[in-house]
């Protein structure tokens, strides 16, 4: 409720029951015969005219006070509970996403706790690096490469040493080493 509408409401209430008080004097005075007379008709009329008035107008403003109250509270509540709503959910949001970036940083954590243990075990294990402290998976390529170019290396020697010229298929004739 706005408070112009408040105060028409306030307003109609008080002039109604002004209406009821001076209808009942007005009826006392003139049914009256001596001033003793008319002073309890007056009460009477009173009494008679504000009775029904006050039950009546007392009535239809509990009649509008629930409704307008129900309907502020509906709208409050309305409003109050979607963004206590929102609130909530995004605490839970945040705290899930929170727990997520926690169990990761452990995962990352533990993981690089790992390769440290993982390095500090091989270091000083390349003879020509031996500040170097490679993981196990990379000193065993490492191994793999140097065994590869010593593999390459026995298959590019020649196969007779004493040959001249120290390669292999010089000094026979051309044509000599095709298959």
């Amino acid at each position: 409720m706005n408070w112009i509408h408040d105060r028409l409401w306030i307003a109609g209430t008080a002039l109604a029951v002004g209406l009821a008080v001076v209808a009942g004097i007005g009826l006392g005075a003139v049914t009256a015969g001596s001033e003793s007379e008319a002073e309890a008709a007056r009460e009477q009329a009173f009494e008679t005219a504000y009775g029904p008035s006050l039950t009546g107008t007392r009535k239809a403003a509990l009649a509008r006070g629930l409704r307008e109250g129900q309907r502020s509270g509906r709208l409050e509540g309305r409003s109050t509970g979607s963004v206590e709503g929102f609130d909530l959910g995004g605490g839970v949001a945040g705290l899930d996403l929170i727990s997520g970036q926690v169990a990761t940083a452990e995962a990352e954590r533990f993981a690089a706790e790992s390769e440290l243990a993982d390095r500090q075990g091989n270091c000083g294990s390349i003879a020509r690096a031996p500040d170097i402290c490679p993981t196990s998976a990379e000193l065993a390529d490492f191994r793999a490469a140097v065994a590869a170019i010593k593999k390459a290396e026995e298959a590019a020697k020649p196969d007779r040493p004493n040959q001249p010229g120290g390669e292999r298929g010089q000094g026979q004739g051309a044509g000599a080493g095709d298959g």
